[in-house]
């Protein structure tokens, strides 16, 4: 399937005024295919969180929201949900209502390759449009989602952003940060897959934990960063400060949350939701200032680590590619976490995984999830002789409000169905 293309610049329909969508034609399957090939089209780009149609040829009031972008937007409290966020979708958009207040924003645009500048926006509007359905709503928007609106009403006027900016300057994506990266679990292996993937490949890879750092090749590297992944080894404050950019850390929690050893079993065991952070490290544990972070859409939830573990490497691969060349450019800003608020973990051990089945059905589910990698979640099974079969539970479900087991392992044996082991018990 061909790619559908971002057109740039110097394409004559994104200096055209758009033509409104007739209201019989919503939901045809032509503004359905179009829709279709609009969000093709941003999904494919990294860091795109909106498109108008004329950036892909159709010189049409309509335009798109990054479901990524609102979820980031959620997460800093300015959307109250706690539903999974779809992509917006207006068409025939029209601003309504602006604020008096304004404010200059950075903003760059996927048809404006690597420019980016600072435009004076109203800090709240309302907007009127048409959703895929044919629904007429308002919404009201403050802040970046305010920003969105404007920018993109703008692509439908025939405005880029260029032509309101002050301060432009080209900031080309860099690939070739030279970077130390320390990881040893597969939670590393996903993140660095995915660092890949965009193109970033260190100059060094440290992944055993058993062996001495090797600190004067490390110090002869000249890397300008190190980066840490779930790294089973705290690393020296020679060490983490040794990197004109510092040492970084994807973690896989929403810090000052779950701090420590087992952030993903802590929140498979205790919450609703998880996600990536990324934070500069200082000499305290998970305790550095936050450079970035988002929740991960994990659905169903909760679910086998190794599924979590999986979902939250290659989502913070991917915001680590991103933040990257930011980073060293000196564009992130540093946020300190609320030590206040902080949560902490502790290391797994081999007992934790032992169900008790006088709790509720939820907490052990969640025990079975959280430990199905390691040390595996337990009982003790009394069998029909009146003796005790130690079983490993590799699956359960919650039915009725019961805790049923489905896939097992008893002492001794090989991996089968629940019925089977009972029928045999």
């Amino acid at each position: 399937m061909t790619k559908t293309k971002i057109l740039q610049r110097d394409a004559p329909v994104l200096r055209e005024a758009t033509k409104s969508v007739p209201i019989k034609n919503i939901g045809s399957k032509k503004i359905r295919d179009i829709l279709k090939k609009m969000k093709e089209a941003l999904h494919s780009e990294k860091d795109g969180v909106a498109i108008a149609a004329p950036q892909i040829g159709e010189s049409l009031r309509i335009f798109i929201v990054n479901s990524q972008a609102l979820a980031l937007i959620s997460h800093f409290g300015k959307i109250k949900t706690d539903k999974e966020l779809n992509d917006l979708v207006f068409i025939n958009p029209e601003i309504i209502k602006t604020s008096k207040k304004k404010r200059q924003m950075e903003e760059g645009c996927l048809s404006v390759r690597w420019l980016y500048g600072q435009v004076k926006r109203s800090e709240k509007v309302t907007l009127r449009a048409y959703d895929e359905t044919g629904k007429l709503l308002e919404r009201g928007a403050s802040g970046l989602l305010a920003q969105i609106f404007q920018h993109e009403t703008d692509h439908l006027n025939g405005i880029l952003f260029i032509d309101k900016a002050e301060n432009i300057q080209e900031i080309l994506p860099s690939r070739d940060t030279k970077f130390v990266f320390f990881g040893s679990s597969r939670f590393s292996d996903y993140v660095l897959e995915e660092l890949e993937n965009m193109g970033f490949s260190p100059v060094l890879k440290i992944t055993s934990t058993k062996e001495p750092l090797p600190m004067e090749k490390l110090k002869n590297l000249g890397a300008e960063v190190f980066v840490v992944a779930s790294f089973g080894k705290i690393l020296p404050k020679e060490l983490i400060d040794l990197p004109k950019h510092k040492t970084l850390n994807i973690h896989p929690s929403l810090l000052p949350q779950l701090r420590g050893a087992a952030p993903i079993q802590g929140a498979i065991l205790k919450q609703n939701e998880s996600g990536i952070t990324i934070i500069r490290i200082d000499e305290k544990m998970d305790h550095g200032p936050i450079l970035a972070q988002a929740k991960v859409s994990l659905f169903p939830w909760p679910d086998h680590y190794h599924v979590i573990e999986e979902k939250l490497g290659r989502a913070g691969g991917r915001m680590l590619g991103e933040l990257l060349p930011k980073w060293i450019l000196g564009k992130i800003q540093e946020k300190p976490q609320n030590d206040a608020v902080a949560t902490y973990t502790k290391l797994v051990k081999k007992e934790d995984g032992l169900l008790n089945l006088d709790d509720s059905a939820e907490e052990n589910l969640r025990k079975v999830l959280a430990y199905s990698t390691w040390p595996g979640a337990y009982m003790f099974f009394k069998n029909k002789k009146g003796g005790e079969v130690r079983v490993i539970v590799k699956d359960a479900k919650v039915e009725d409000g019961k805790f049923l087991p489905t896939c097992v392992i008893p002492a001794g044996k090989r991996e089968m169905n629940w019925q089977d082991f009972l029928r045999g018990n």
